[in-house]
C-alpha cells in the first residue's frame, strides 16, 4: 500500500506540474489555462480538471446506529464527498486517453484518519477513434455502467446534491459504484448515441448465503451492458461516459434512452432440496429514461427535467441498502442498514424523477451568481416490501460564477425505513438528513 501511495503521489505531482506549464504557455493566452494544445489547430490536446465536494451534514440516524461506541439518534459530520483530479485528451488524430484519480466519502469514521486515505485510480482508459460513429476502448471505466443516464454522472454538474445512486448500485460487483474493467464501443450515428460494453466484474467476497437472493461469491461471469439514446434537440458529447445533470440553459437537450445489463449466475440463494447445491440466478436490468434541459426565457431562466424507470431482476427477495457516505455503524442486523441507509435497490421496479428551475438573471449586472431550485424523488416498488420505499429531496444550488463549477448547495433528504414483519417488510418510520455543500471545480 505504501509503494502504491508513493507512486500515486508522484503521478499527482506530475499532473500538477503539467497544469502549471499550461498556465505559462504562450499558446494558451487566449485559451483555457487548463488545456495544453499539442497542435496548432487544437485538435490534439491535453485537458486537466479537478473537483472537490465538501459537505457539512446533520443526520437523523436509523435505529440502533452507533457512532464510536455509543448508540445515538442523531449526528453531525464533515465529509469530503468527492475528490477528483483528472487529465484527458487526444494524443494523435485517433488516440484518446482519460486518467482520473480521486477518493470518495472521507469522514471521521475512518480509523486511520482522512489524511491516510490514498488517491485511487478511478478511470484509466485508452480509445481508438475510427470516426464519430465508432470509438473502441478499454480500461477501468464507467462506459459499461448501468442502464440509465446517471449510471455514470458528471459529479460537477449534478442537479441534486448527489446522484440517484441506485442507478450506480444496480451492479453488485462495481468499484466506486459504477467503474469496472471493461472493453467497449461507443459512437454517434445521426441522432442516435450508443454505448456497449463487456465487463470483467470483480469477485464479491462478503456475501452470505441464505433463503433470500444474495450476491454470488464464486468467480463471476462476464457482464454485458448497453445504452441507446435518441436526441430530439442538441446532441450531447460522448467524449466521456459521465452525463451532465444540468446545462444551466446553455443547450437545448431532449433525450430518450433505453439500456440493458445482464450477467449470468451473478446471484444465488440456498437450495431447500440440497444445501450443497445453491440455486444460481442471472442478473437482468432494464432502464428507460428521459432528460430535458432547455432555456425558457430571454433572461436566462432554464428548466431541467429527468425521469427514469428501472426493472430489476436479481432473484427472489434481493434488496440492498444505500448509505452514502454512512456516518455510523450498525449495532445488530438492520433491515435498512445503519446511519442514513435506506432500501434503494432490489428485485422489482424503481421510479425516479427530478425537476430543476434556474431563476432568471438579476438586474445587477455586476453579480454573476445564479440560483437554481430542485426537487427529486425515488420510489422503489420491490418484491420484498409490503409498501414501496419512498425517498424525497429538495434543495437549491447557487453558482458563484453563473456557470458550472464553484457552487454552494443546500439540500434536505427524507427517507422511509422498514422493519421485518413475517415474509414482507413494512414501513416503520421516516428519517431526514440536511446537507450544506461547497463545490470547487474547474
Amino acid at each position: 500500500m505504501a509503494k502504491l501511495t508513493t507512486k500515486l503521489n508522484r503521478l499527482t505531482s506530475c499532473l500538477l506540474l503539467l497544469v502549471l506549464q499550461g498556465f505559462t504557455a504562450e499558446s494558451q493566452e487566449k485559451k483555457s489555462p487548463f488545456t495544453v494544445n499539442l497542435s496548432e489547430d487544437g485538435s490534439r490536446y491535453i485537458k486537466f480538471g479537478a473537483n472537490l465536494q465538501l459537505w457539512g451534514r446533520y443526520t437523523d440516524l436509523n435505529p440502533q446506529s452507533k457512532v464510536g461506541e455509543n448508540v445515538v439518534a442523531t449526528t453531525t459530520d464533515i465529509v469530503i464527498r468527492r475528490l477528483r483530479i483528472q487529465a484527458s485528451g487526444m494524443l494523435t488524430e485517433n488516440i484518446f486517453f482519460h486518467l482520473q484519480l480521486g477518493q470518495n466519502n472521507i469522514n471521521f469514521t475512518q480509523n486511520s484518519g482522512p489524511s491516510n486515505a490514498p488517491l485511487s485510480i478511478m478511470d484509466a482508459i485508452g480509445e481508438y477513434h475510427f470516426n464519430n460513429k465508432i470509438h473502441l476502448g478499454g480500461g477501468l471505466t464507467a462506459w459499461g455502467a448501468g442502464t440509465t443516464r446517471y449510471s455514470a454522472n458528471s459529479s460537477a454538474s449534478q442537479l441534486t446534491l448527489d446522484a440517484p445512486l441506485y442507478q450506480q448500485n444496480i451492479n453488485p460487483s462495481a468499484t466506486f459504484g459504477n467503474r469496472n474493467l471493461s472493453i467497449y464501443a461507443k459512437g454517434i450515428i445521426d441522432r442516435f448515441s450508443y454505448r456497449v460494453a463487456i465487463t470483467n466484474p470483480y469477485r464479491y467476497a462478503t456475501s452470505s448465503l441464505n433463503a433470500n437472493t444474495t450476491i454470488n461469491t464464486q468467480t463471476p461471469h462476464a457482464q454485458y451492458a448497453g445504452i441507446l439514446t435518441y436526441s430530439l434537440a442538441d446532441i450531447e458529447s460522448n467524449n466521456e461516459p459521465y452525463n451532465k445533470g444540468t446545462y444551466l440553459g446553455t443547450k437545448k437537450i431532449f433525450n430518450i434512452g433505453v439500456g440493458y445489463l445482464t450477467q449470468s449466475k451473478a446471484m444465488w440463494r440456498t437450495n431447500p432440496a440440497d444445501a450443497s447445491k445453491p440455486i444460481s440466478t442471472d442478473m437482468n436490468v432494464l432502464g428507460i429514461d428521459v432528460f430535458y434541459d432547455k432555456p425558457v426565457s430571454s433572461k436566462g431562466a432554464a428548466l431541467t427535467v429527468y425521469a427514469a424507470y428501472n426493472n430489476l431482476n436479481y432473484g427472489p427477495n434481493y434488496i440492498r441498502s444505500i448509505a452514502t457516505p454512512n456516518p455510523a455503524i450498525a449495532d445488530g442486523s438492520l433491515v435498512n442498514g445503519s446511519g442514513n441507509g435506506f432500501i434503494g435497490v432490489g428485485t422489482g421496479s424503481i421510479y425516479y424523477a427530478q425537476l430543476g428551475y434556474l431563476l432568471s438573471k438579476g438586474s445587477n449586472t455586476a453579480s454573476k451568481g445564479r440560483l437554481q431550485a430542485y426537487v427529486a424523488s425515488q420510489i422503489a416498488d420491490l418484491e420484498i416490501l409490503d409498501n414501496p420505499m419512498s425517498m424525497y429531496e429538495l434543495g437549491a444550488n447557487y453558482y458563484l460564477t453563473g456557470t458550472l463549477g464553484p457552487k454552494l448547495s443546500l439540500g434536505y433528504q427524507n427517507r422511509a425505513l422498514f422493519e421485518n414483519n413475517a415474509e414482507k417488510y413494512t414501513i416503520s418510520d421516516r428519517k431526514g438528513m440536511a446537507m450544506l455543500q461547497l463545490q470547487v471545480s474547474f
